[in-house]
């Protein structure tokens, strides 16, 4: 899945959680006025890029200045109107990057320090998903357009409703509401911990944990992004057993020797195992969260969910990782084969197929 066929792969599956593909954005929407009036990026060709949450391989770790097994790859389609005729690639933090992104885009120092910042924020984020794309960059102040954020109202609706059902039991401790008035009260917790004004909506809630300023707003944030991983877990587990059950109904085309017949195999086997052993890891990071609220709101235990909210950064960081390679490879999946169907691909296709998908999972990172 390299070169071209991966770039042009990359076009057709649009955003994901570990890809923010700005060049089908523009190939969309440059036609209309809040694409124009609110750009993700300043420099117009950045704005057409494609950045990718990249697993970093071993010639290419040299590249970046901190250890680190994922970066942020940035790629430039050298035709702005085609990705046929590929493109060049810049990792973000590199060693010297910001000077020579500077002369590949034609700008100069201190033009380009907003589209920097927002790059900066990109490198830091686990994962690309539309989601938390959008809120990460409305809680530092950047509001594109909301056709660089593909995610469908009815999925957010679905979102808020998810939330509303978590934190039911929370709203007579937090806010000591009744029964009667449980609806509106649900309505406006979730409301305040899906917009950005955390601080002073939430401020029941934050005098019950004793957290204040940026250590507040910093653990509400994850609190946010582990809510919202665990309403996306359950259809990436879905999409998974869909995967898992389809692979060995996969049928071999092409040239199959006993060599690559049996490497198919054994990476086959390999493959659900590693599928299996993500998911527990992320059952278990998920785990962690409800022993702790489920301890708050039966038990009136503040102090273990505050200790939670305190940890639920780095959690938050290793389970959106985790998240985003599941994603990733249940997104592929269905690219490559739309139709359940008709689960034919060349054999020296599939065996790169199931490499690619298991390298990434066996790393702890992606």
């Amino acid at each position: 899945m390299r070169g071209l066929r991966s770039l042009e792969a990359l076009y057709r599956t649009a955003s994901t959680s570990r890809v923010l593909n700005l060049f089908q954005v523009h190939e969309k929407n440059s036609e209309e006025e809040e694409y124009a009036r609110h750009p993700f990026f300043q420099d117009s060709t950045l704005n057409r890029a494609i950045f990718v949450k990249h697993r970093l391989r071993s010639d290419e770790t040299y590249l970046m200045p901190q250890s680190s097994t994922v970066a942020t790859k940035i790629i430039f389609p050298f035709d702005k109107r085609t990705l046929r005729a590929g493109g060049q690639s810049i990792f973000i933090g590199q060693a010297g990057y910001q000077q020579t992104l500077i002369e590949m885009l034609g700008g100069e120092h201190g033009q380009m320090d907003e589209d920097f910042r927002l790059l900066t924020l990109l490198s830091k984020l686990p994962s690309l998903d539309p989601f938390l794309l959008k809120e990460t960059l409305n809680r530092y102040g950047f509001e594109p357009a909301d056709c660089y954020f593909a995610m469908s109202t009815a999925d957010i609706e679905r979102m808020r409703s998810f939330v509303g059902e978590q934190i039911r039991e929370l709203i007579a401790l937090a806010f000591g509401g009744s029964n009667n008035h449980m609806g509106e009260s649900i309505k406006r917790m979730v409301d305040a911990i899906l917009t950005k004004d955390t601080e002073s909506r939430l401020d029941p809630l934050r005098v019950t944990l004793g957290l204040d300023g940026q250590q507040f707003e910093d653990s509400i944030f994850s609190w946010k992004g582990f809510l919202y991983f665990k309403w996306q877990f359950r259809g990436s587990m879905v999409k998974l057993q869909a995967l898992v059950s389809a692979l060995d109904r996969v049928a071999l085309e092409g040239a199959v020797d006993r060599v690559l017949d049996t490497s198919i195999a054994e990476q086959r086997v390999a493959l659900k195992k590693a599928v299996q052993k993500a998911a527990r890891g992320c059952i278990a990071i998920l785990s962690l969260y409800d022993d702790a609220f489920n301890d708050l709101v039966e038990h009136g235990n503040a102090a273990a969910f505050r200790k939670f909210l305190l940890e639920a950064p780095r959690l938050f960081i290793e389970l959106g990782h985790s998240m985003g390679v599941m994603s990733h490879i249940t997104s592929f999946w269905d690219y490559r084969f739309p139709n359940p169907s008709r689960l034919r691909m060349q054999a020296s296709e599939f065996y790169e197929l199931l490499n690619e998908f298991l390298t990434s999972l066996t790393e702890t990172t992606y």
